[in-house]
């Protein structure tokens, strides 16, 4: 049982394996200020003749900043980060367990509704390189499947005027998100369609 406990504890504080640093750019150290710098490219790409949609990269490091900024707690969770893993965001912050220090990170997978809504569904909550049971999760992280909101970025005003219809994790770059024109009828599969380049936003 002790050997148990001590293996229970070694994993519960090791480091995990979350790879590179959250991808740039970053357009912005609020959700005010990404939501104005990708508003405008979405409104210049709707703008060109015959532009069927539009689409932007919400970078992992924006997606970071996004996570900081809807912190419930900063005294228990620091150094939010957010990356694209799969067809995953894993968001991951410093926190502890009693006098143990952790990170915990959390494996979101994201959903679009009807009239634009993006919801999160947390897959699995790991602290350290333990991976929690789901009857334990609140304890660990109150947050659940609030953990990440974009809804800050798309009430930001010029995103806002635009109709989203898709999303699309990028792995190691962040959140594809696109857009089409009110004078023409949505595409659900446009960022399956039209995945972005490598130099859209900087990347």
């Amino acid at each position: 049982m002790v050997a148990l406990a001590l293996v229970l504890l070694v994993r519960l504080t090791s480091a995990p394996d979350l790879g590179a640093l959250p991808a740039g750019p970053d357009d912005g150290g609020s959700p005010g200020a990404i939501a104005a710098t990708l508003g405008a490219e979405v409104r210049t790409e709707l703008a060109r003749p015959g532009a069927p949609g539009a689409a932007v990269l919400v970078s992992e490091q924006d997606l970071s900043t996004l996570a900081a900024a809807d912190n419930p707690d900063p005294e228990l969770f620091t150094a939010l980060r957010v990356r694209a893993r799969g067809a995953q965001l894993w968001v991951s912050a410093g926190s502890h367990l009693g006098p143990l220090t952790v990170v915990v990170t959390a494996r979101l997978t994201l959903d679009l509704r009807s009239g634009g809504e993006i919801t999160s569904d947390e897959e699995e909550l790991d602290v350290g390189d333990q991976a929690i049971p789901g009857f334990m999760r609140s304890a660990i992280d109150p947050r659940g499947d609030a953990v990440l909101s974009l809804t800050s970025l798309l009430s930001g005003s010029r995103l806002s005027q635009s109709s989203l219809e898709c999303l699309m994790v990028v792995p190691d770059r962040g959140l594809e998100l696109g857009f089409h024109s009110p004078l023409l009828g949505a595409d659900p599969g446009y960022c399956a369609a039209n995945p972005l380049s490598e130099a859209i936003n900087g990347g």
